[in-house]
C-alpha cells in the first residue's frame, strides 16, 4: 500500500477487503484526486467569482462553439441537470458579467442560442479551458501502454457510475452487503 492509504482501517469494507486491497486502494486514490479536483475547482470558482455551475457552461459553450455547434438554453440545462429556471438564472448572470450573450439561432427565429465569450484574461483562459497544463504534463508523462490501461480503466468505472441508479443509491449500501458498518 502507499504511504497515503497505508494504515487506513478500511472500517467501511467487510474482511474480504484484504483480498480486495490494490482495487480498494485504486478507489481511495481515486477519492483522493476527486476530492483535490473539487478543491482546485472551488479555488477557481473564487477567483473567477462564478459558481460550478457557471464554470461548467462555461466549459461546455466554449467546447461546442469550438465544434462549431449551437447550443440552446435546454440542451445546457440538461447537460448541466438544472431546471429551466435555474438555467434562466444561470444565463442571467452571465450575461450580466459579460461571458455570454444570448442570440436568435440561425435556424429557427423563435429559439435562442447561447454564445459564450472568449476569455480574454490568461488566468480565465487557463481555467475555463479544457486542462490545466500542469495536468497535461503529468498524463503526457505515462508511456502508452500504461496510458491504454488508464484509460480503459476509467472508461469502465465511467460506464459503472453512469448504470448506479439514483433509487440504488438512496437505498443505501450495495446489495452484495460490502459494507458491515451500521447506519444506526
Amino acid at each position: 500500500m502507499t504511504s497515503e492509504t497505508q494504515g487506513s482501517a478500511h472500517y467501511w469494507y467487510e474482511e474480504r477487503a484484504q483480498q480486495r486491497a490494490p482495487g480498494i486502494e485504486v478507489l481511495e486514490a481515486m477519492r483522493a484526486y476527486g476530492a483535490a479536483e473539487s478543491a482546485m475547482r472551488r479555488r477557481s470558482e473564487g477567483v473567477l467569482r462564478m459558481s460550478e455551475n457557471d464554470v461548467s457552461a462555461m466549459r461546455y459553450l466554449l467546447r461546442a462553439q469550438e465544434a462549431g455547434r449551437a447550443v440552446g438554453p435546454k440542451e445546457l440545462a440538461e447537460y448541466l441537470g438544472i431546471q429551466s429556471s435555474s438555467v434562466t438564472a444561470l444565463l442571467d448572470r452571465l450575461e450580466r458579467a459579460g461571458h455570454v450573450r444570448r442570440q436568435s439561432s440561425p435556424f429557427d427565429r423563435r429559439a435562442l442560442i447561447v454564445v459564450p465569450t472568449v476569455p480574454e484574461d490568461e488566468l480565465q483562459r487557463s481555467i475555463l479551458g479544457d486542462m490545466r497544463q500542469e495536468l497535461v504534463d503529468v498524463a503526457a508523462s505515462l508511456d502508452p501502454a500504461d496510458a491504454a490501461v488508464v484509460i480503459d480503466f476509467l472508461r469502465r468505472m465511467r460506464e459503472a457510475v453512469d448504470h448506479i441508479d439514483a433509487a440504488e443509491v438512496a437505498r443505501g449500501p450495495n446489495r452484495s452487503g460490502d459494507r458491515t458498518r451500521s447506519s444506526t
